[in-house]
This record gives structure tokens, C-alpha cells and sequence, in this order.
């Protein structure tokens, strides 16, 4: 009886240790399905990127909208009109450069809006300084050739007489 008992213990256990999972087993086809299965659904415009772990437009330059699950061109810009699969800035002074909209030429922006600095006027997307005798360097009228600032013009230094825009001292 007691050996019945035994033998009847002995073959249960083994059939219970062949129901356990085996733990040599590659688990790698299971982990992949369950990465797929619970991937965010990007919509149309987008698709998901594994490394950074979200949504990324198809069209450079655009932006994903979890909540419509849609691409739109950042606030400052809009769809292209010749290639809807591009944006443009909406202000027609500015140009996308590297994603971001910036002021065309000389233009500089201030108080949301692209304007020439102090002194100058504006000569399409150029700036020229209001006093002819003076020349835009980096965003600032300077005078022009040998003229120096005094008083508010530009003038020849004492001693000289000018030329166009060049001083030679009197008597050459």
C-alpha cells in the first residue's frame, strides 16, 4: 500500500513538472508581438518610431498631433501651396530656414513682425540707410569711404576736402 502510494505520488509530480513552461525557451517572437500589439496608432500622416518611442511625420518639418492623430505645419507656418507636403512661414517677410521662420535680408524681427533697424528704410527685403552718405554694416549706418561722424552727418575730417565720398587734404 504504502509502495502504491508512492508510485501514484511519483507519476503525478512528473506529470505536473512537464505542464511547467520551459525556461530555456525564446521568448523573443512573444515580445516582439506584444511591442506591436500595444504600438500607438499614428494615423496616415505618421508613423511610429521605436527609438524615440512616438509618432514622427512622414513630411519633414511637420508636427504630430496625438489627440487627431494628425501632421499640421508648426503655428508660424502652412501648408505649401505648390507641394502640400511642405510648409512655408506665413508671413511672406520671412524664410524657412532649418525648420524656423526667419526675416528675409536685412529685415530684423521686432514686436513679431520683420522691420529694418533704426535709420533705415526699408527697399524690398533691404534696408538702406536714410542719409545717402552712410552704408548698412551688420545692421548698423555707418559713414561711407573716409567720412567720419560728427554732429550727427557725415563729414570730412578738418584739414580735408571732399571727394565723392573720399577726403584729401587741401592743396593735393
Amino acid at each position: 500500500m504504502l509502495l502504491k502510494h508512492f508510485l501514484l505520488g511519483a507519476l503525478l509530480a512528473l506529470g505536473s513538472v512537464t505542464a511547467l513552461p520551459n525556461p530555456e525557451t525564446d521568448l523573443h517572437d512573444v515580445e516582439a508581438r506584444d511591442n506591436k500589439h500595444h504600438r500607438p496608432r499614428c494615423g496616415k500622416d505618421a508613423d511610429f518610431d521605436d527609438i524615440k518611442n512616438k509618432c514622427i511625420c512622414k513630411d519633414e518639418g511637420k508636427e504630430f498631433h496625438r489627440e487627431h492623430k494628425i501632421c499640421r505645419c508648426p503655428e508660424d507656418q502652412m501648408k505649401d501651396p505648390d507641394d502640400p507636403h511642405k510648409c512655408v512661414c506665413k508671413d511672406q517677410d520671412k524664410k524657412l530656414i532649418m525648420g524656423v521662420c526667419k526675416c528675409k535680408g536685412d529685415l530684423e524681427p521686432r514686436n513679431g513682425k520683420c522691420k529694418c533697424p533704426q535709420g533705415t528704410r526699408r527697399h524690398g527685403y533691404k534696408c538702406i540707410c536714410k542719409d545717402q552718405d552712410k552704408k548698412l554694416i551688420m545692421g548698423v549706418c555707418k559713414c561711407k569711404g573716409d567720412l567720419e561722424p560728427r554732429n550727427g552727418k557725415c563729414k570730412c575730417p578738418q584739414g580735408t576736402r571732399r571727394h565723392g565720398y573720399k577726403c584729401k587734404r587741401h592743396g593735393h
